[in-house]
């Protein structure tokens, strides 16, 4: 007999399980399963959508999002935003929130409306604050 067969026959076993067993053991499966999924909140994350004035502070560095109704929210330097074609891009600057000055030719940090979407993030130890996860250029 091959070193191959005797590991196979080994490592394989008949186990044998009543139905009423296998039923048992599936609905402990499915309530472990529901509360793992309830309790490490998998899926998609609720955004608020909110239109206001966002002004980011300079090049590489977040800025703030005003809410019209609602509260200030942290913009971080690496958001994600729609310019005004639609088309979505990854961190950069958003072109609506920078302007060319005429004068030097540099870029100045221009506030704008635009629509964001935040969540709230929780802190360690307590306490919250909205988090920017968007910005569309109108």
């Amino acid at each position: 007999m091959s070193l191959n067969r005797r590991i196979r026959r080994l490592l394989t076993f008949r186990v044998t399980l009543s139905v009423g067993m296998a039923l048992v053991v599936l609905g402990v499966a499915l309530v472990i399963g529901g509360f793992m999924a309830v309790q490490l909140r998998l899926g998609g994350v609720r955004l608020t959508l909110a239109e206001g004035y966002a002004m980011l502070d300079g090049p590489g560095v977040g800025g703030t999002f005003q809410a019209d109704k609602g509260p200030a929210a942290l913009v971080p330097a690496t958001v994600a935003w729609s310019d005004r074609n639609g088309i979505w891009h990854q961190g950069g600057r958003p072109a609506c929130l920078w302007d060319k000055d005429p004068s030097d030719g540099m870029n100045r940090s221009q506030g704008a409306r635009v629509q964001a979407g935040y969540r709230w993030v929780d802190v360690p130890g307590g306490g919250s604050y909205p988090l920017v996860m968007w910005l569309r250029c109108p």
